[in-house]
C-alpha cells in the first residue's frame, strides 16, 4: 500500500453525505481531516477535524489559506456555481492538491444520455470535463459513481417510500432493478481511494455499490421488518417526467427531483451492466438488501 494522501479537505461536509465520509477518514489514523465550511454554518465535527472557514463567494485568499499542506480534496458542494468550482479547482492546482475528488456520488453522469435528461447534472460533467484539463498540471481526479443513497433516500422519503404513513410509490410495475449504496459503504470507498495511491483510480471514473434491488422487493423487506401491509400508490416513469419538465418550465426548482427519480426508476436507471464494480478492489465489505432494510428499521426505534 502507498499512502499519498495524507491530508484530506472536505468541503461541504456538512450536508447528506459529509457526514458518512468524515466518519470514515477520522476513524483512519492515517488522515489528518479538515473541512471547508462558510462562516455561517452551524454544522458540528468530531474535535480531530480542523475547520476552515471561507465567505460567499470565495476569495482566492481563504482557499489558498485552508488548502495550504492538503494533499486530497473531497467537494461535496452542489454542481450550481461553476465559477466557484473551477475556483477550487484551480486554487487546489496552485496549492499543490494531489488529488480531487468531485461531488458525483450519484447517477452515471459520464453517460451523456443520463446529463441530457437530467440537467442539473450538466454541472457535474462540467467539472469533470475541468478537472480533466488539469491533469496535465500535476493534479489527479477520481470520480465516484454510486447509484442511489439507500439508507438517506429511505429517512428522507426521497425513494417513494413514506416511512411515516407506511405509503410506498411505486414507478411502474416496481420490477426495475437499480443500484444502490449506504452513506457508510460510500465513506468507505473514499477513505480507499484516499488510503492507496497505487489502485487504479487515478483520472477516471470507478463504479460501486452496495446491491441492485427493484422497489418491490425493498417493499417486502420493509413491510416484513416493519410487521404490517403498506399502502401502495401507483405512478409511472413517463407520467413523472413530464410533470417535471413541466415544474421546471414554470420555475418550479422541485421538477428537478421529479426528473431525478424518473430517471433513477426509468430505463438508463440500471447501469450496472455496462461498468465494472470496484467493491472488491477497494476491500468492501458486502452489503446485504435485507440486512440493511433491518438495521435501518431497528434505528428507527432508537
Amino acid at each position: 500500500m502507498t499512502q499519498a494522501f495524507k491530508n484530506v479537505l472536505i468541503v461541504g461536509a456538512g450536508g447528506n453525505l459529509g457526514p458518512s465520509i468524515v466518519s470514515a477518514l477520522t476513524s483512519n489514523k492515517a488522515f489528518t481531516v479538515s473541512v471547508l465550511t462558510r462562516p455561517t454554518s452551524t454544522s458540528t465535527f468530531p474535535p480531530t477535524v480542523n475547520v476552515h472557514k471561507a465567505g460567499t463567494p470565495y476569495s482566492e485568499t481563504d482557499l489558498l489559506a485552508a488548502l495550504k499542506d492538503q494533499d486530497a480534496v473531497i467537494n461535496l458542494s452542489p454542481p450550481m456555481d461553476i465559477d466557484q468550482h473551477k475556483l477550487l479547482i484551480d486554487v487546489a492546482v496552485k496549492a499543490g492538491v494531489k488529488r480531487y475528488i468531485p461531488g458525483e456520488f450519484g447517477s452515471n453522469t459520464p453517460d451523456p444520455q443520463v446529463v441530457e435528461h437530467v440537467p442539473i447534472f450538466k454541472g457535474k460533467a462540467t467539472i469533470a470535463d475541468y478537472l480533466k484539463t488539469k491533469e496535465s498540471e500535476g493534479m489527479t481526479w477520481t470520480g465516484i459513481i454510486t447509484g442511489g443513497f439507500f439508507d438517506w433516500g429511505l429517512s428522507t422519503g426521497f425513494l417513494g417510500y413514506s416511512i411515516p404513513n407506511h405509503t410506498a410509490t411505486i414507478y411502474d410495475d416496481g420490477s426495475n432493478p437499480i443500484p444502490l449504496t449506504t452513506l457508510s459503504t460510500i465513506g468507505a470507498a473514499v477513505a480507499s481511494v484516499l488510503a492507496d495511491s497505487s489502485l487504479p483510480t487515478s483520472n477516471k471514473y470507478i463504479y460501486i455499490y452496495s446491491f441492485v434491488a427493484n422497489q418491490n422487493s425493498i417493499l417486502a423487506f420493509l413491510e416484513k421488518a416493519m410487521g404490517q401491509t403498506w399502502n401502495i400508490e401507483h405512478t409511472t416513469v413517463e407520467k413523472e417526467i413530464g410533470l417535471g419538465k413541466e415544474m421546471l418550465a414554470e420555475g418550479n426548482f422541485a421538477g428537478m427531483f421529479k426528473l431525478l427519480l424518473g430517471h433513477v426508476y426509468g430505463d438508463d436507471g440500471n447501469w450496472t451492466g455496462k461498468v465494472e464494480r470496484a467493491n472488491a478492489m477497494l476491500g468492501l465489505e458486502k452489503d446485504d438488501l435485507n440486512t440493511e432494510v433491518q438495521k435501518f428499521v431497528e434505528g428507527l426505534k432508537k
